[in-house]
């Protein structure tokens, strides 16, 4: 599977985006004994890369969608990777192999790189900074919310498959205040959101909420990091 998409960003340049998919098995193996996601399991991946490139270089990031064929699908992760398979290492470890692989191939750079092993959780790798985030979508009745979140670091577990449980949260969305605030969708919706997060979740956790995204189906807003804490 691949999708590819174009827009243009400045005058001679074009940021192309092109998905992927593939399906593999992996085994966290350093979580507890306890933690499900030890055992053997499966995903459905979709990695999407983005890039700058000019306006004459081949619009195709095939050989990324090649790689990831040969080495993953229908693979058991742990034999293919020397570090722990967790989707935020495996972002990582693509955005590293495009750009030693592609950008000294083709007048292209690397954007962004995002590993979603559900339709609802991926992780991204900035290929400026090299910062690795989650984003974690949750399904309401009266629309979406989805959290990007942050830590200080990547260590040899991935700090983002187990970094913290984030079903509080989740259970505050089917509160009633949360819920009426989503099905009204005020302007401070996202904030209060935030602000909860911050409050009753974050102190828990090994990470740092980035942004809230809410998307009510008729009403949009975004909170980024430094509007509120």
């Amino acid at each position: 599977m691949k999708a590819t998409e174009e827009k243009c960003v400045a005058e001679g340049q074009i940021t192309i985006s092109q998905s992927f998919g593939f399906s593999a098995s992996h085994e966290l193996r350093q979580l507890p004994a306890s933690h499900k996601c030890r055992r053997n399991h499966g995903h459905n991946y979709t990695v999407t890369a983005s890039a700058l490139a000019r306006d004459d270089a081949p619009g195709d990031l095939s050989p990324l969608g090649d790689y990831l064929a040969a080495t993953f699908d229908h693979r058991l992760l742990n034999e293919q990777v020397t570090f722990h398979p967790t989707s935020e290492l495996l972002a990582a470890h693509l955005a590293e192999w495009f750009r030693d692989h592609m950008e000294s191939a083709m007048p292209i750079t690397l954007v962004e790189m995002v590993v979603s092993e559900t339709a609802t959780t991926s992780a991204r790798c900035d290929s400026v900074t090299s910062e690795v985030t989650i984003s974690k979508t949750f399904k309401t009745s009266h629309g979406d919310v989805t959290l990007v979140l942050g830590a200080d670091g990547l260590n040899e577990v991935g700090f983002i498959t187990d970094f913290g449980d984030l079903k509080p949260f989740g259970t505050y969305l089917q509160a009633p205040d949360a819920d009426a605030g989503l099905r009204a969708a005020g302007p401070a919706l996202v904030a209060h959101l935030a602000g909860w997060f911050v409050d009753n979740v974050e102190p828990e956790i090994r990470g740092r909420l980035v942004s809230v995204w809410v998307d009510s189906g008729t009403t949009t807003g975004l909170w980024e990091r430094g509007d509120a804490s």
